[in-house]
């Protein structure tokens, strides 16, 4: 049962069963063809003030593979670990990869880019960070670019 002041439990139940959008599941990573059954690592996410949440890409569920590593802020992300089932539409005789089993491994709310390793996901890697540098700040640059004539400083290096 999904309690209403529980954000995850009410995000989890969304992303059950939820479409990975592909008539062909493939790693985004290595390329390696996925099929029914198959664990993977899904990268799901929801921009602020949207309904529902879509699948962005799906790795290998092996774990090879690096985690998403950059998060934005003002959507809400999820790496999540599961399965892919299927469901059947009976009126149109189609079938749509679904996920299955979700269970979260990274998440990011909408406030942050920071992401929140959960403690008991499946996965013992942490994401990857890329180092962020600070923008230098302009005085700096300038002091540091500026030749003492006001000339660029690529003039007569040449």
């Amino acid at each position: 049962m999904t309690r209403s002041d529980d954000p995850q439990s009410a995000d989890l139940a969304q992303l059950t069963r939820i479409p990975l959008n592909t008539a062909d599941p493939i790693c985004q990573v290595c390329g390696q063809p996925l099929y029914e059954g198959d664990d993977i690592t899904a990268y799901a996410y929801r921009a602020a003030g949207e309904p529902a949440y879509a699948i962005g890409y799906i790795m290998c569920g092996a774990d090879n593979h690096e985690h998403p590593t950059v998060f934005t802020r003002g959507v809400r992300e999820y790496v999540l670990t599961g399965h892919i089932g299927t469901c059947s539409n009976s009126r149109t005789q189609s079938t749509t990869f679904v996920l299955l089993d979700p269970t979260p491994a990274v998440t990011s709310p909408t406030t942050t880019a920071e992401p929140h390793v959960h403690p008991d996901a499946p996965t013992p890697r942490d994401p990857t960070q890329p180092t962020q540098r600070e923008p230098t700040p302009l005085l700096t640059a300038v002091r540091e670019h500026a030749r003492s004539d006001g000339g660029s400083p690529r003039e007569g290096s040449e």
